[in-house]
């Protein structure tokens, strides 16, 4: 057997025998009393100090530019109302490179007096003097004329007659209107008016105006030339109103053209009926040849237009007949439809 053989079969009794050998050691020279320990090392320690770096010239950083307002948005303009004009948008300002608002309010004026400024004003109202009786100009009409009329429409045909008559400086108007043909089975009985008034410098003056009719009650006007004041008088309400100047009603009108034909491009005439009042602009459109019923004549055309085609109003003035209207063209029953008033006749006395 060799050695390894024979350690290797009795190892662990040599394991035995090492084991009591180190007891036995122990007991004869004793423990240590301590094992030294292993001191670990100590970490390393670091410091840190601040250390100001060399002073240098501090340059401040630019400021941001501030960006410039933005220019205000322009509006649109409201639709304005019948007659008001838009107000013109504020123009925008620039100062050195960069775009401003205006200012709100005007700089404050020099404390130096300003010189004097002339403004025109409107001239006050001047109250109407008293009329002046005045005899025609050489052209106007005679004393006493009557005319007559044939009147069409689409409703209804009809005849009318217009008479004149003065003395001295007061006039007289009277009129009547009725149906004709079929239409009389409708409509029966005449319609009478009457405008009495004066003669003055600039024209006719109006005092009274009355319509009467086959059925219902008197409608008239009265008017107050001293204090510029009409009293409207129908189905038996009395309603004032304000007179202006070269008023009349509508009798007086057909002879007022005769008596102040338009030397100009325009006649204005305020017109009052017992409704209401009407102010006419009427444009003169020149000279015409017109075929009626008393022939062919020339007459001057005036027309008044207005927004509403159905208001338009035509009138010839005839130049051989005083200046008289020879032809209207007018709406009536609310303009519903349009009425053609031709002559037929004049007679003077």
């Amino acid at each position: 057997m060799t050695v390894r053989e024979s350690v290797h079969r009795f190892r662990y009794v040599l394991l035995a025998l090492g084991v009591s050998a180190v007891v036995h050691a122990a007991a004869i020279f004793g423990v240590p009393r301590t094992l030294d320990a292993v001191v670990p090392e100590e970490p390393a320690s670091y410091t840190a100090e601040l250390v100001s770096a060399p002073s240098a010239s501090v340059v401040p950083a630019p400021k941001p530019q501030a960006a410039p307002p933005r220019a205000p948005r322009p509006r649109s303009p409201r639709k304005p109302a019948e007659a008001i004009a838009s107000l013109p948008l504020l123009p925008s300002f620039t100062g050195e490179g960069s775009a401003s608002l205006p200012e709100l309010l005007p700089p404050l004026p020099d404390l130096a007096p300003p010189e004097p400024t002339v403004v025109a004003s409107a001239a006050p109202p001047q109250a109407i003097s008293d009329a002046k009786a005045a005899p025609f100009p050489v052209n106007a009409l005679p004393a006493d004329l009557t005319i007559h009329y044939a009147l069409t429409s689409p409703f209804a045909d009809g005849i009318a007659q217009y008479s004149w008559k003065r003395e001295g400086n007061h006039y007289v108007i009277s009129g009547t209107a009725q149906a004709e043909g079929f239409f009389t089975l409708f409509l029966e009985g005449s319609i009478v008016q009457e405008s009495t008034g004066t003669v003055t410098e600039s024209g006719l003056r109006p005092e009274r105006f009355v319509e009467r009719k086959p059925q219902g009650p008197e409608e008239s006007l009265a008017f107050d030339w001293p204090n510029r004041k009409v009293e409207f008088n129908r189905n038996g309400e009395k309603k004032p109103g304000e007179l202006a100047d070269n008023s009349v009603d509508w009798l007086s009108m057909i002879f007022q053209l005769a008596h102040e034909p338009p030397q100009g491009e325009t006649l204005s005439m305020k017109v009052y009926t017992q409704r209401k009042l009407y102010s006419f602009e009427l444009k003169v459109l020149g000279v015409e040849e017109i075929e009626i019923p008393i022939g062919r004549v020339k007459a001057l055309h005036l027309r008044h237009t207005a927004k509403d085609a159905n208001e338009q109003v035509d009138v010839w003035l005839g130049l051989d007949q005083n200046y008289l209207p020879v032809k209207m063209r007018y709406p009536v029953a609310r303009n519903r439809f349009m009425v053609e008033q031709a002559a037929t006749s004049i007679s003077r006395r």
